[in-house]
């Protein structure tokens, strides 16, 4: 069962990798990014849209896992109470 759930999931993230892969070589036009205080190099808008994609994801995770391990110690310390 689990060698079925490891194929799944490898699918899975082949089936998004073929998709991002996809989506970059359709947007293919050069986008300079203007942040506050510096210029970024002229890369794809695919590329571009991919990597705040991927910086939106893992700050989202962040800021989850900081309330739920938040969560668990609160949980942990009214188990440990009673």
């Amino acid at each position: 069962m689990g060698a079925l759930w490891t194929l799944i999931k490898f699918l899975l993230l082949l089936a998004i990798a073929a998709v991002g892969a996809l989506f970059a070589l359709e947007n293919s036009q050069q986008v300079n990014i203007d942040f506050i205080v510096l210029q970024s190099t002229a890369l794809s808008l695919g590329l571009w849209l991919m990597i705040f994609l991927v910086a939106g994801s893992v700050l989202g995770l962040l800021a989850s896992s900081v309330l739920i391990t938040y969560y668990r110690r609160k949980l942990a310390r009214a188990a440990k109470r009673d």
